[in-house]
């Protein structure tokens, strides 16, 4: 055989394995569509907030994929439903909003793809990217400080500003960056039924 001809062969496999993986991925994923909540009328996954999206892109910035991964993996009774991350496992479909489909690999923190509703409570998450500790004592998450504005204190209490205190003389405000990324955490959610991922 010439050499030039086993060349153009695999050549040519190479191109036929590429696009038929592009054409799989396109058949599985690409034609999925939300499904629509009858109850609510709402679609499912829920469309993120234009906050939230700016929030994704705070998320990233800030290194938070290096630590923890955002997909609840494996059957009923895997180690990340029975830890109490998410109710079922994700799917394709969970990622249709989320532009680029951010999944992780690190578990040095806790699963996030379904944080939303495990933690929704917003002064929790502000406190969490202020100083992980004051929630936590033994977390290895990195404090965010440069999230936050220091204000001096006084008789009026600035609006959005932490129950805590750095120091007793200063108020701690959450800036645009923060709020975005407290707001793309909360939408972080899998806790509703997909005709591939039922609630068990």
């Amino acid at each position: 055989m010439k050499p030039t001809r086993a060349l153009f062969i695999v050549l040519g496999a190479l191109i036929l394995t590429w696009v038929s993986q592009a054409a799989v991925g396109y058949w599985q994923v690409g034609r999925l569509e939300p499904v629509l909540n009858e109850e609510s009328n709402l679609t499912e996954p829920p469309v993120p907030s234009g906050l939230a999206h700016t929030g994704a892109r705070v998320f990233a910035a800030e290194g938070c994929l290096e630590c923890h991964s955002l997909s609840v993996r494996g059957p009923s009774s895997s180690a990340d439903l029975t830890r109490g991350w998410g109710v079922r496992r994700t799917v394709p479909r969970d990622y249709l909003f989320r532009e680029p489909a951010m999944t992780g690999f690190s578990r040095i923190g806790p699963d996030l793809s379904n944080i939303g509703a495990r933690l929704p409570d917003t002064e929790k998450l502000m406190q969490h990217l202020y100083d992980p500790r004051l929630l936590k004592k033994s977390s290895t998450c990195p404090p965010h400080p440069w999230l936050f504005r220091k204000v001096p204190a006084g008789p009026r209490t600035e609006p959005g500003a932490l129950k805590v205190s750095p120091d007793g003389w200063h108020q701690l405000v959450p800036a645009y960056q923060a709020k975005c990324l407290v707001a793309y955490l909360q939408s972080l959610t899998v806790n509703y039924a997909l005709p591939e991922a039922p609630l068990k």
